[in-house]
């Protein structure tokens, strides 16, 4: 609601800057309306003037002169004669000229008065000046006037660019002459550098912002935008600048050269930057090293204009891809109100820029159709409305901080003795909870233990050695031998998707399970695949909607001799083994025949698979390593798993060892490697070796 009222405050004073009344004169004034025009040379002085043959002067307007003779840079003497009538007879008088462009000088019968703007060696010289905006007042003597006959009145002008003598030309007392100038000066230029003050503040404040508060671009995009259109707007009143020009410091051409031309490709490609960014549109590298490219070039080609004509040349040329990129640029704003996402920001920024969109387009059209430059520069005070919008939305922002940090300051002793109470009473009940939890996980860790543990037995013609670590009290893991006395006759070994007690419980369940099939099964010389199967389907049907599924492997041994066995393998999407043939002194992975035996988890409804099985041969001297992958994809604090390709290595080395040996060397450089860093899943690793 304030930024509502605040607005309309904004837009009805932008409006009564606008508008304007004219009063009743109460001084005497003689409006000079008819104007005549010859052509001349720099050289020609006042005395020749006479020889010339004028031409009537249709209008007084903008753009007049330029419309009879171009815009190359000539001269031509523009000629007026009066009578005085009787209320200005006998007093020193003033001419007031609202408006006349490049620059010129002006005669009264024959005596030089006064000239604006520099115009000595023509369109091609750098020391050329423009007259500017400012009102053109002339002094005249009583004595140089004719009281009674005709007065003659002859102005030089230098018709470069856009050649004008405006109408609203008077003669007058010389109090009322001054006080005119004065004021249409100020409305008219100086006004101008009141406004440039509040564009070089707000810049100044919003670059604060970008690096003291928020590192946001939109910020420094509009500190620029503001500081360029203050460098933009300052050739308004480039006359009254004491570094420009014939005041000393940098030449007028120069100065035109970089504060308008330069500067105004500038605004249009960090106007484009600001809206995409403030609608948070995606702006990509190609569209960028366009605008960036298109830019650099405009500004070299501007700096590198040979003269004033050349410039202005080159600035209407190049000028007309900025308008079609500003016109893009507001056309994304107009597509965006569309945009549930974005029409806010989109809104926000529409009404924002519209007090300059408006009164661009009033500038235009009075500039371009109607030839009246005696009206200011209402773009100006549009782009000052439109940057008090843009600091009103911000300061409302900072007011609601300021709001919050208030209420806090007030009300943080309260409410901090609130929430430390409340998280007092929550951290007691959690720690009765996790006692709770922590007992229940010792009891699940018992019995877990009780259903998995390493036979005390020595089997034989078998050396074996197991690993098992839970990542917490329980595991996911789960293994067991199966065998009559010092016969072993089998070994499994499953992991249970998941961690903690979840997945323990699910492995408790298995275990009864598989151990009742397998047993149940292999008496009967039922084939491995089958027993795996048959685990599967019982499983399913046993833990219902438990997602929870396992992928493992089953073994079966039979000894063909004293020095070789026939192993049995089924293996439901587990880690493949590896196995070290003595007679190949290899190491490698234990690899099923085809891939009509590898399958995937199990436990999973609606994958019911029939899975099988094959066998190899174990001699004296082989070794075969099960693991779940809590061993090969444990990392260290590079993020590098253990790999195979390390357990391979170790069981190569270390064939001649035993069993134990082996798996405490292979844990012993496992835990190097993950040297400070945690394991994230459960470790379980047999080592079964050939005597």
């Amino acid at each position: 609601m304030k930024f509502k009222v605040f607005f309309v405050t904004i837009i009805s004073i932008f409006l009564s800057v606008l508008s304007s009344c004219a009063g009743k004169e109460d001084n005497p004034r003689l409006y000079l309306t008819d104007f005549y025009w010859a052509m001349t040379t720099e050289e020609s002085d006042v005395s020749e003037a006479d020889n010339l043959t004028f031409k009537k002067l249709e209008k007084l307007e903008y753009k007049n002169i330029r419309k009879q003779i171009g815009t190359e840079g000539k001269y031509v003497w523009v000629k007026t004669t009066f009578t005085l009538p009787d209320e200005l007879k006998g007093d020193d008088l003033g001419m007031v000229v609202p408006y006349i462009h490049f620059a010129e000088e002006l005669y009264l019968n024959g005596y030089y008065i006064d000239d604006y703007g520099q115009m000595e060696g023509g369109p091609e010289s750098s020391t050329i000046q423009e007259a500017g905006l400012m009102a053109h007042l002339f002094d005249f003597p009583e004595s140089f006037l004719n009281q009674e006959g005709e007065n003659t009145i002859l102005i030089k002008i230098f018709t470069l660019g856009n050649g004008s003598i405006c109408g609203d030309i008077f003669i007058g007392l010389r109090d009322d002459t001054w006080s005119t100038s004065d004021k249409l000066t100020f409305w008219h230029s100086r006004i101008y550098v009141f406004l440039e003050g509040i564009m070089l503040c707000v810049s100044l404040f919003f670059l604060m912002i970008f690096f003291a508060y928020n590192k946001e671009r939109i910020y420094i995009y509009f500190s620029l935008l503001n500081l360029l259109s203050f460098i933009f707007f300052s050739t308004l009143f480039a006359g009254d600048l004491p570094w420009v020009g014939f005041h000393g410091g940098i030449n007028y051409f120069w100065f035109f050269k970089l504060a308008k031309c330069c500067t105004f490709f500038g605004l249009e490609y960090l106007f484009s930057l600001f809206v995409f960014d403030y609608l948070e549109l995606k702006h990509n590298l190609a569209e960028r090293i366009l605008r960036l490219t298109y830019l650099c070039g405009a500004v070299i080609l501007c700096l590198t204009a040979p003269t004033y004509h050349d410039l202005v040349n080159i600035s209407h040329f190049i000028i007309w891809p900025s308008v079609i990129d500003i016109q893009i640029a507001i056309g994304l704003i107009l597509i965006n109100l569309r945009k549930s996402e974005r029409r806010e920001k989109a809104r926000l920024l529409l009404l924002t820029l519209a007090p300059f969109l408006i009164t661009v387009n009033t500038d235009f059209i009075i500039k371009t159709f109607c030839n009246n430059i005696e009206l200011p520069y209402y773009s100006m005070y549009g782009w000052i409305g439109t940057v008090m919008i843009f600091f009103l939305y911000f300061s409302f922002d900072y007011q609601k901080i300021s709001s919050r940090l208030e209420y806090l300051n007030t009300e943080l002793k309260n409410e901090v003795g609130e929430q430390t109470r409340q998280l007092k009473e929550a951290n007691d009940r959690l720690e009765h909870e996790m006692e709770i939890a922590s007992e229940d996980m010792h009891m699940a860790a018992i019995v877990q233990q009780k259903f998995f543990y390493v036979p005390k037995a020595e089997f034989t013609n078998w050396d074996f050695a197991v690993c098992y670590e839970p990542l917490s009290q329980v595991s996911g893991d789960l293994f067991n031998f199966f065998y009559d006395e010092e016969v072993l006759n089998g070994i499994s070994l499953f992991d249970a998707s998941g961690h903690g007690v979840a997945a323990s419980l699910v492995t408790m369940l298995s275990e009864n399970i598989i151990r009742q099939v397998y047993v149940d099964e292999l008496g009967h010389d039922v084939p491995l695949g089958k027993v795996l199967t048959d685990i599967n389907e019982n499983l399913i049907a046993a833990k219902g909607k438990v997602d929870n599924f396992l992928t493992g492997i089953l073994l079966g041994f039979k000894d063909i001799d004293e020095k070789s066995s026939t192993v049995s393998i089924a293996n439901a999407g587990h880690p493949r083994p590896f196995i070290y043939k003595s007679s190949e002194d290899m190491v490698m992975e234990l690899q099923p025949p085809n891939d009509d035996y590898v399958f995937g988890p199990i436990g999973i409804k609606g994958i019911e698979d029939e899975y099988l099985s094959y066998d190899i041969t174990m001699e004296s001297g082989d070794i075969l390593i099960l693991y779940t992958d809590g061993l090969t994809e444990t990392m260290n604090v590079r993020r590098e798993d253990f790999g195979k390709s390390s357990v391979q290595a170790l069981l190569q080395r270390n064939h001649e060892r035993s069993a134990q040996d082996i798996l405490d060397i292979i844990l012993q450089k496992l835990n190097e490697h993950s040297a400070g860093t945690p394991r994230s899943d459960d470790l379980t690793t047999i080592i079964i070796k050939r005597k």
